[in-house]
């Protein structure tokens, strides 16, 4: 390749230039090289919020736009299969400089002068705000990511509006693409907008009993979900057969937590609530076969990945009492009696696996010699960022080969 003769600075300059044309999707009008299709669906965001409108275009794996809009003002996001890509707004509050203001990346004063060279000149903000240095240019992309973030998180504050999907729409192949999930989206914008009362009358929370979908396709969205290592196995303990106030007890963790996790679940489809548990004993229903199995293969799930806490759903402040009590719930829960005999042929391997770790579970914390190594183990050991050498040894679950 021939080697260039143009001054770094220019070429620096020309580099912003071509970066910064990603900005023009500030202004829907600047997106022209859209293919415009018929709206697929619309509505209200009263009936529809934006976490239910995330995951439900994530599940159909929608390509397209959709137009969320109030009043005067307009605000799109782009999807790819289902993933949010770009959002644009027509709300000079939206902009990019406004956002950096907001951040603390630049100050008013440099936002003024970045207009005033913008409006003089007529070159691009980004080019502009890299050259007088008040970004850097490996800054640029990374801020446009956030400021099509800052868009969407700010559709959740909206309580009111109208929605419309429109397929088949999508961003030029030359934008820059949001590399963030849509369930962490919705994660941050419940932080940011939601109240604990909101989510848990939305929910339905309470004595309610929810159902997590084990399956190996629900498990992207379940590694999404969890913003600390404490709260990655909240999505287990819906089994269907703990309340949703038996789960945030389980826990450990604040409810507004539980609360935000059990809603993205929800509405990313892989968390259902079960009403009418089933029949107890005899033959049972094709409907009530597959809440049991549902059931005994989130036990058996939450067997393999949890602790013995977790397992037998007791807080880490339980005592003896409490984990007898909750070993021979669980344990009645899975006899065949309980479930059945279809389903107990059918899983009976997941389900002796199950009682065995419920068995090891309530010698080990019923055990006060035996509980305080397992206790020191699990504050001090590997999985909590401690040296191997110096981990208690204290007795597995027995759950057979595993590959």
């Amino acid at each position: 390749m021939k080697p260039s003769n143009d001054d770094p600075t220019q070429l620096l300059g020309r580099l912003a230039d071509n970066i910064d044309g990603i900005l023009d999707a500030e202004m829907s009008t600047a997106l022209h090289d859209l293919v415009e299709a018929g709206p697929v669906a619309s509505g209200d965001l009263a009936e529809q919020d934006m976490p239910a409108l995330l995951g439900r275009i994530f599940r159909d794996g929608i390509t397209g736009r959709l137009r969320v809009c109030r009043e005067a003002v307009e605000k799109a996001i782009y999807f790819e299969a289902g993933l949010p890509v770009m959002a644009a707004s027509n709300d000079a509050a939206d902009r990019m400089l406004a956002m950096l203001v907001r951040e603390g990346a630049i100050d008013a004063r440099q936002k003024d002068e970045t207009m005033r060279v913008v409006d003089a000149t007529g070159r691009k903000v980004g080019a502009v705000l890299i050259d007088l240095g008040f970004l850097r240019s490996d800054e640029l992309l990374p801020a446009v990511r956030r400021h099509y973030e800052s868009v969407i998180l700010s559709l959740f504050s909206w309580n009111s509006g109208t929605w419309k999907i429109d397929a088949e729409v999508t961003a030029g192949p030359e934008r820059t693409r949001l590399l963030r999930h849509p369930a962490t989206i919705v994660r941050e914008g419940l932080e940011l907008a939601s109240s604990d009362e909101k989510i848990a009358a939305r929910l339905g929370a309470g004595k309610k009993v929810f159902l997590l979908d084990a399956s190996a396709n629900a498990a992207d969205i379940r590694a999404q979900v969890a913003l600390e290592k404490n709260e990655s196995r909240v999505p287990m303990l819906f089994d269907g057969v703990r309340s949703f106030a038996e789960v945030v007890r389980s826990s450990g963790l604040p409810k507004g937590v539980v609360l935000r996790i059990a809603l993205i679940l929800s509405c990313f489809g892989v968390l259902h609530s079960v009403e009418g548990a089933g029949s107890v004993g005899g033959h049972m229903g094709l409907r009530d076969l597959g809440i049991g199995r549902e059931r005994v293969q989130a036990r058996y799930a939450l067997a393999l990945d949890s602790d013995y806490f977790g397992v037998l759903g007791v807080s880490r402040a339980s005592n003896a009492q409490d984990v007898r009590r909750a070993h021979a719930r669980l344990s009645s829960e899975i006899a065949p009696e309980a479930i059945g005999p279809e389903l107990w042929h059918e899983l009976r391997q997941q389900i002796e696996t199950i009682q065995e770790v419920l068995d090891e579970g309530l010698r080990i914390l019923s055990t006060p010699t035996l509980r305080a190594a397992y206790d020191f183990n699990l504050t001090h050991g590997p999985d909590a960022e401690g040296e191997p050498e110096n981990r208690a040894v204290t007795p597995a679950p027995s759950l057979g080969p595993r590959e």
